[in-house]
């Protein structure tokens, strides 16, 4: 078994999503996010400092993300991995491969009640930040400037 489920690669630990879009003619995965930079302890609990982002596969070979809303509970990235060779990679077929340098990213995701893994197999992936941070609110208003 590959030794990579553990790993958080990308940062991403606790990390909000907000969208998901699918782009079929473009082969790409975007994911509007709240990424977290920092945890802030409060009296009664603790929130998030973080930017909004894209996460943003591109040239997107495989893909296989289960998904799942909860209410009252936040979809965010609990682990991430970056892998060159793996499994998932060998099992592609050999016309889906072409002559590109793919990627396996490996995505673990706390749906609240249920953890799902996600196997997205791409050329190119970023992710962009905005500069303006915020603190994220427990009521599920999302956003507040402090």
């Amino acid at each position: 078994m590959e030794d990579y489920k553990d790993n958080d690669d990308l940062e991403l630990y606790n990390s909000v999503i907000e969208e998901i879009c699918f782009n079929h003619k473009e082969k790409s995965i975007t994911f509007q996010i709240l990424k977290t930079l920092s945890r802030l302890d409060r009296h009664d609990g603790f929130t998030y400092r973080v930017k909004k982002g894209i996460l943003k596969f591109e040239d997107v070979v495989h893909a296989n993300i289960p998904y799942s809303f909860e209410r009252d509970e936040w979809s965010e990235f609990y682990r991430s991995a970056v892998l060159e060779n793996s499994n998932v990679i060998d099992n592609l077929r050999e016309i889906a491969k072409g002559n590109k340098h793919l990627k396996h990213i490996y995505l673990g995701i706390d749906y609240g009640v249920v953890y799902k893994e996600i196997d997205i197999v791409c050329s190119n992936h970023y992710l962009l930040l905005e500069n303006q941070e915020y603190i994220l609110h427990d009521d599920f208003d999302w956003l507040y400037e402090e």
